[in-house]
């Protein structure tokens, strides 16, 4: 795994929220001191690096005095708080080795929509140019996205699926995603004395065998969130290496489970496939997923058993079997009021079915992102 990191131009940084808090609560001090000046070695190697870093709402909380939180506001509140807090711990250790850090604050949306997508990578990229290390969060005062879950989108899951959006958006290398556990392992190792570490994960299939429960006290993600963020950044072209950030050397040792990186998908496709944000859902029958598969379909309204959530034409949304599994992502050719009305058809009666021209796939193969091993 330290060719990975030796090879990596460009490496993004993820940090738990196990990893950044001391148990009253506030900043583990020394921890990210250290973690701050391996990311420094990094730089002067020549490599560009992106933090992306939890904790805001645990600082905030532990600022505030209020151990217990009682819904979303005090969540958002809470990380307006926090957010100052922790930018201004980064923004001391890196001085320390001469190097600015620059704060970014996101939300879903950002990311969602390609023009706000585009506009976000060039500033990226101007702070990269300039040598600044961003260091990147979820904008939690102002979306629900990561503190909740509803119809319209997955959880970040700890900024877990935010690293992975960042690292494979903008061309990253290596993700490093420093957590509590020294990887992942083949069943949960605080309850199992006897489970083994995966040192190279990429039968996905197989994973999802496995009972990977557990969360951390103070984070939202769990192990299954990071699997899932390194599986969405494998297909982004970046390797992935889930860590503890809790040893010594962590960033520069680079142990753990390794995925490694797929074929790196065009720019437009990894926008579609890896959007953090989608409009909602559409659910297809065995056959359509079957064909899916093959890579060089489009989705026929005969494949199309449900819709969940509201969307318009145009918006990506999520296809998944009638089981529950994400198998890829598209660009709807209909809204989901249309597709409900077309479900289960034959294309040439679309346009009976809307009383108008339109197009005869739901979803056209070239605005389609499958995920093979579904």
């Amino acid at each position: 795994m330290r060719q990975e990191l030796e090879e990596a131009r460009r490496v993004v940084v993820k940090l738990g929220t196990w990893v950044l808090t001391a148990e009253d609560g506030g900043i583990a001090s020394s921890r990210l001191e250290d973690l701050v000046s391996q990311s420094a070695s990094l730089v002067r190697q020549g490599k560009k690096v992106i933090v992306v870093s939890s904790g805001a709402v645990g600082l905030g909380r532990n600022a505030m005095k209020r151990p217990h939180l009682t819904g979303l506001t005090d969540k958002q509140a809470c990380a307006a708080v926090g957010q100052s807090l922790l930018m201004k711990e980064y923004q001391r250790e890196f001085e320390v080795h001469g190097l600015v850090a620059g704060q970014i604050l996101v939300t879903s949306d950002d990311f969602a929509d390609r023009r706000r997508y585009l506009s976000l990578r060039d500033t990226f990229e101007r702070l990269l140019s300039w040598g600044v290390v961003p260091v990147v969060n979820e904008n939690d005062p102002v979306s629900t996205m990561e503190l909740k879950e509803d119809e319209r989108t997955h959880s970040f899951g700890d900024n877990d699926l935010l690293s992975a959006i960042v690292a494979s958006k903008l061309g990253a290398d290596l993700l490093l995603i420093l957590t509590n556990v020294a990887g992942v392992f083949d069943s949960n190792p605080e309850k199992n004395p006897e489970a083994h570490l995966i040192e190279q994960l990429d039968d996905f299939g197989k994973i999802r065998q496995l009972k990977l429960d557990g969360q951390s006290a103070y984070g939202r993600g769990g192990v299954n969130s990071k699997i899932e963020a390194a599986r969405l950044a494998s297909y982004g072209g970046v390797n992935t290496i889930i860590t503890s950030g809790l040893v010594p050397n962590a960033i520069l040792e680079c142990r753990g489970t390794l995925v490694p990186s797929r074929q790196r998908l065009p720019d437009r496709k990894r926008w579609i496939g890896l959007s953090s944000g989608y409009g909602g859902v559409i659910e297809v029958n065995r056959g359509a997923a079957e064909a899916l598969a093959g890579g060089r379909a489009s989705l026929l309204p005969s494949g199309v058993t449900g819709v969940r959530g509201t969307f318009r034409a145009n918006e990506v949304v999520s296809i998944e079997t009638e089981d529950g599994r994400e198998i890829g992502r598209g660009i709807a050719s209909f809204s989901s009021g249309e597709i409900s009305r077309i479900q289960g058809c034959h294309s040439r009666e679309i346009t009976v079915r809307l009383g108008g021209e339109g197009p005869e796939e739901v979803i056209h193969r070239d605005h389609l992102v499958i995920f093979s091993e579904a």
